[in-house]
């Protein structure tokens, strides 16, 4: 075999990923459907500075009034993106690292998926369809879903994960790669997130039936189950409050207008071919976006499956394997079917499917199972073909599909553009603006953005401010009793306290408001974790600790088959 070491065929996949992730080198930036990616990473560096952690409040956005975003919106892209960016990185290029990381992240692991299903050519193979796929380009050139790419980056671990603890003399190391995959993607993007716990709850149930009925041993269940829970837990901190206090945003408009789900139901002859374009997604055929899967990734598909079946029948792949496909066909068939119309219905009584949104985002889940499929593929061909079965597939990928790693255009846009205060207060803010309180009063133009939590007014004189994003200290002089209407948003957590001592804090119109006696004061604004939060705090942190006893100490043995028996890889 041409590649005997992991770090080889990485190498390679490396430089045939360079067509991906050419526009990142670019000197000037791109536009995207989601302008705020350079935005939120300053801002999480920005919070991270002043020593929030984890961040859940930026100053900023929100037009200035204090903004929950990381509370809701998954933050591991841009923690990865604020690390580059506090240690000395131009935002711009921060962003561009960030994005550029997550391209990689998505080959890397199916690679290693793949490569532990059958060898190191399928794995490159697999590694460069799910990297080149056309919606993966239309997430990171056309959209800007950093979240959602990243997710894709961790989908393959999930999946190992399961592979690993089904068929493994040791569970240690699938219950650790299935709960930081999992961990991964609910810490990446939400949607996909609970699209993926539906999976691997109805897998489970499925399983479980199985071994029910097979009358096998079910300790394999209460393994797969731990990988969920230890992912659940390590992202706690995350997923919980953002479930628990959504209710005190304005997040359910994600589900109203233009993202209602009955608007983005893609047709099958869409996902065969649709033009490409650079504009958004709408009702109908009226879509300025591609939902193509990719003809070479359907052609191959049907041919590993074609081939699957072919072994099996002839005895030359086991009923693992051959479980493999029919799981995978199933995930791509059940993927297509909620992108079409005729699943409305489902989407109507599965809990929290409108906020998915957008239908087409199941094509992650359809990439994901057609690029794994292949590996079928080099069981059937002869060893000696190998190498020119690779090479035409990777060259076949490159040709095809490299053309839609481009953005629309280039512009000379500067760092100010993304992170000058008038422009995140504003302009940025106006893109993204769900996660503020219901009753909130959106600004309609400049002057009405936030400046300072507390300005001077004829009752009150401000002398001196000091701000952050969960800290804000004024000195106030009151000429008479006052009530303040501060220019901070209220969420639960803000706690105040006037000379030393904690006064009640009222909203209006989704704002602070608090009561000042007459003369000189000293008030504090501290933004502190709510129980949701302490409670999702302490249940990750122990979940960490969890995992590094599982990686140390956890043997994890029980006796299960390996994938392969050491002649499997006979040449067919």
């Amino acid at each position: 075999m041409l590649f005997t070491k992991g770090f080889f065929s990485l190498f390679l996949i490396f430089l045939l990923s360079f067509f991906a992730v050419k526009p990142l080198f670019h000197p000037d930036f791109f536009p995207m459907h989601d302008d705020t990616q350079v935005s939120r990473v300053y801002e999480m560096a920005q919070a991270i500075s002043f020593g929030q952690f984890p961040v859940r409040l930026v100053s900023n956005l929100g037009y200035g009034y204090g903004y929950p975003l990381f509370n809701f919106y998954a933050p591991l892209p841009y923690y990865i993106g604020a690390i580059f960016n506090l240690v000395g990185f131009n935002v711009i290029t921060a962003t561009k690292i960030m994005f550029g990381i997550g391209i990689l992240l998505s080959c890397v692991t199916m690679f290693f998926l793949v490569k532990e299903l059958w060898d190191e050519y399928a794995g490159i193979i697999s590694a460069l369809l799910y990297m080149y796929a056309p919606y993966h380009a239309v997430n990171i050139y056309v959209r800007g879903a950093v979240g959602e790419f990243y997710a894709m980056g961790f989908l393959p671990l999930v999946l190992l994960g399961v592979i690993t603890i089904v068929k493994s003399k040791s569970i240690k190391q699938g219950v650790l790669i299935g709960s930081a995959g999992f961990a991964g993607v609910l810490l990446s993007h939400n949607i996909l997130g609970m699209i993926t716990a539906y999976f691997l709850v109805a897998g489970l149930i499925i399983y479980f039936l199985y071994l029910l009925i097979r009358k096998k041993r079910l300790l394999v269940i209460c393994y797969l189950l731990s990988f969920i829970l230890l992912g659940l837990g390590l992202s706690a901190f995350f997923v919980i409050p953002a479930l628990a206090e959504k209710g005190y945003t304005n997040v359910g408009s994600l589900t109203t207008g233009g993202s209602n789900f009955r608007q983005h139901f893609v047709y099958l002859d869409q996902l065969w071919n649709s033009s490409w374009g650079f504009a958004g997604s709408a009702p109908g055929r009226a879509d300025g976006m591609s939902f193509k899967i990719g003809k070479l990734h359907i052609y191959l598909g049907l041919l590993s499956v074609m081939a699957a079946f072919y072994l099996y029948k002839k005895k030359k792949m086991n009923k693992f394997l051959i479980s493999i496909i029919c799981s995978l066909l199933s995930v791509l068939i059940v993927s297509i079917f909620f992108m079409l119309s005729q699943s409305q219905f489902f989407w109507q009584i599965l809990p929290g499917f409108p906020f998915i949104q957008y239908p087409w985002r199941f094509l992650a889940l359809t990439i994901l199972s057609l690029s794994v499929l292949p590996f079928s593929l080099f069981m059937l061909i002869k060893k000696r073909y190998h190498l020119i079965a690779f090479i035409g597939v990777v060259i076949l990928t490159i040709w095809l599909n490299s053309k839609y790693f481009e953005p629309r255009e280039y512009t000379s846009a500067v760092a100010d553009d993304y992170i000058s205060k008038a422009n995140l207060r504003y302009k940025i803010s106006k893109i993204s603006d769900e996660y503020l309180p219901k009753s909130f009063v959106i600004p309609q133009n400049y002057s009405e953005v936030s400046q300072q939590g507390i300005t001077s007014t004829k009752d009150l004189l401000v002398t001196d401010t000091v701000e952050n994003p969960t800290q804000k200290k004024y000195l106030l002089f009151a000429l008479q009793d006052t009530d303040v209407l501060t220019q901070i948003a209220y969420f639960p957590g803000w706690q105040a306290k006037l000379d030393g001592k904690k006064v009640e804090i009222k909203e209006f119109q989704g704002r602070i408001r608090v009561v000042i006696h007459k003369g000189s004061h000293d008030l504090i604004f501290e933004f502190k974790d709510t129980l949701s939060r302490s409670l999702s705090n302490a249940i990750s942190i122990f979940c960490l600790f969890l995992l590094v006893y599982v990686l140390l100490f956890w043997k994890g043995n029980y006796h299960g088959k390996k994938i392969f028996s050491r002649n499997s890889r006979a040449d067919l």
